[in-house]
């Protein structure tokens, strides 16, 4: 979600900065003085660039990229993790959920709504299937490679 709003929201900004700098009052003489009145030419402004770039590199990543993700009862996982890599929680619902190993005592780390928590992914590589010890519906996969 960050992703997409660091990505749409530049485009936003800059689409009402042009439609707010292109209005044309029908007025063709060239006079800097608007319809309302007064003199409202930007003759004496510097002019401002706004360059955003439209995709990431492969393999860039923006901070928040490495976490899995708790939106709307679901989990998002960014990909695989390295053995024994730091994995972040966010957990954006108004719940509190658990992301629980499957089989062994692998990882077990509660998320607190709004808030983030950290477990270690397990030093092997392989598959570690998960889920929320308080709803039994939410579901998940770590891999590690």
């Amino acid at each position: 979600m960050k992703r997409v709003l660091t990505l749409v929201l530049p485009i936003l900004l800059a689409a009402l900065a042009l439609t707010a700098c292109g209005s044309d009052s029908g007025d063709s003489s060239g006079s800097s003085e608007s319809t309302h009145g007064g003199d409202h030419s930007m003759s004496g402004m510097p002019s401002m660039s706004m360059s955003m770039p439209m995709s990431m590199p492969a393999g860039a990543e923006q901070p928040g990229d490495r976490e899995i993700v708790i939106t709307d009862f679901k989990y998002t996982l960014p990909g695989t993790f390295a053995p024994g890599e730091q994995v972040t929680v966010r957990n954006n619902d108004t719940a509190e959920h658990t992301v629980t190993a499957d089989t062994g005592d692998l990882f077990d780390v509660e998320i607190e709504p709004g808030e983030t928590a950290t477990f270690t992914a397990p030093g092997q590589p392989g598959t570690f299937a998960f889920h929320c010890t308080y709803h039994p519906n939410m579901v998940g996969v770590l891999e590690v490679r």
